[in-house]
């Protein structure tokens, strides 16, 4: 048994009422057995007794986050702009599919996808992030990348119809890759790793790789992840790719994808009939307001999509992003988007999102996202002797400050499955600078491939059919 005691602050769950000042968390091997608050704290029994006790007088103790949506291996977009500045050049998201997002996939290994995925793990537990989904081709490596790191992962194959990526794979290949990953992986390492069925989006796959996943995704009791109206382009041309059914939302009710076990990622442009629909089918939500403020302008309306009744998680939408930063970013947004918007939320919503709401999102709810006797131990520690931003804080005002001054928060300890993946402020499994120093050369790669294409003129991404075309 471990024993976090006399914690600083214990956030039980993300609101005021789960705040417990020297409050403790015992875990019972991969569970937590109890909760309580100072008057109850079982230390000097279990000291006595040789079980482990943690000192947590000067740290916050809360729930691991959960990283609702993420491409884990595509770091070499990051280095486009610096390569050949064009790739910036893009209006909506076709060009930025195809200018900055797509040549990574064409050039990525199942051996490059497994050491970036690695480096991506290693940023997120540094970061507070015990569950992490990633929508990516090469699932095994994937798998290989959680078992390595220890972190809870969802693996999402991503499934493509319009380009011709790295993998080679058709739309026959991609459905058998599916439910390949799903027989071997799901629930693997005691259920900390996971599978959903993964098409990209509408637009970039046939309507029978589509339907084929959730085919699958009923079949096998997986979840089912899509891309869906990520900006403002992608609301017109999806309108009038589905003109006839009256919309998009209207033809997923059409073709029963509207399902508790789906997920869309963005929904940035989602209007409030849209949103009932979805929040009656059980359809949960992704909010992903970095990413989709930097490249397309917009983020998620989540005030009305709260009032709908949507369930939402909250995600980075890129490897060297981190939940700490995004839930600031989707506070104040949310605060300013749209000017006349009346609607706001309490300012513990962006941790809601990042905790509770992304293990919803990823039916997990009764697993983790809070701190409660019989859930998973997937916890961290943020060390508040040494933080000068969390600062000053009390019981009142600390979720308000997590939220809007906790950017960049780096933990002491991460749990997962009570495991230590990060112990005292260093990562017990993986040597993080030689993951950095892999990644280099990886990098290095990428250029001289790109480059190489580009000067003997060789197409980075490789188009079977132009997005949005009907199908």
């Amino acid at each position: 048994m471990i024993l976090f005691d006399n914690c600083r602050f214990l956030i039980t769950t993300p609101n005021p009422d789960g705040v417990i000042e020297r409050g403790w968390v015992l875990v019972d091997g991969p569970l937590i057995d109890s909760v309580g608050g100072p008057a109850e704290s079982p230390a000097e029994r279990l000291d006595a007794e040789g079980a482990e006790v943690v000192d947590c007088s000067d740290k916050l103790v809360m729930p691991g986050m959960i990283d609702s949506h993420n491409h884990l291996a595509n770091y070499p977009y990051n280095l486009l702009p610096g390569i050949d500045p064009s790739s910036m050049d893009f209006n909506g998201i076709s060009e930025c599919l195809e200018k900055l997002i797509w040549p990574a996939y064409t050039w990525a290994t199942d051996a490059s996808t497994y050491d970036l995925t690695v480096l991506a793990m290693c940023n997120a537990i540094k970061h507070g992030t015990t569950t992490i989904t990633s929508a990516f081709p090469w699932p095994d490596a994937t798998y290989r990348a959680g078992v390595t790191s220890g972190i809870r992962t969802i693996i999402q194959p991503q499934a493509v119809s319009n380009v011709a990526l790295g993998d080679g794979l058709d739309d026959e290949g991609y459905l058998a890759q599916t439910e390949e990953v799903i027989q071997n992986y799901h629930n693997a390492e005691d259920g900390r790793i996971q599978v959903a069925a993964h098409p990209h989006t509408t637009y970039s796959c046939s309507e029978g790789l589509l339907l084929g996943c959730m085919e699958l995704a009923e079949r096998y009791d997986v979840g089912f992840a899509i891309h869906m109206l990520e900006s403002i382009e992608d609301r017109h041309l999806s309108d009038a790719q589905f003109a006839e059914w009256g919309g998009i939302i209207n033809y997923f009710h059409a073709k029963g994808l509207l399902q508790e076990r789906t997920l869309f990622f963005h929904c940035d442009q989602m209007n409030m009939r849209e949103a009932e629909m979805i929040a009656e089918a059980g359809v949960a939500i992704s909010h992903n307001p970095q990413s989709n403020a930097t490249y397309h302008g917009s983020v998620a309306d989540v005030p009305t999509l709260r009032a709908a009744g949507v369930t939402l998680g909250l995600g980075t939408d890129m490897p060297a992003g981190n939940l700490f930063d995004n839930m600031y970013t989707a506070f104040i947004v949310n605060a300013t988007v749209p000017p006349d918007q009346e609607a706001q939320y309490e300012p513990w919503v962006p941790l809601e999102l990042a905790t509770i709401g992304g293990a919803r999102a990823q039916r997990l709810g009764d697993e983790i996202g809070t701190l409660e006797a019989g859930k998973r131990a997937d916890l961290i520690t943020v060390d508040l002797s040494r933080n000068t931003t969390l600062h000053p804080l009390n019981a009142g005002n600390l979720l308000f400050w997590l939220v809007s001054q906790g950017a960049g928060t780096v933990v002491e300890d991460s749990m997962v499955d009570g495991e230590f993946l990060r112990r005292d402020g260093e990562f017990t499994q993986m040597d993080e600078e030689a993951i950095i120093a892999r990644s280099y050369e990886w990098m290095a790669n990428f250029e001289s491939w790109y480059s190489h294409r580009k000067a003997t003129g060789q197409a980075v991404t490789v188009r079977k059919y132009p997005d949005y075309e009907s199908r």
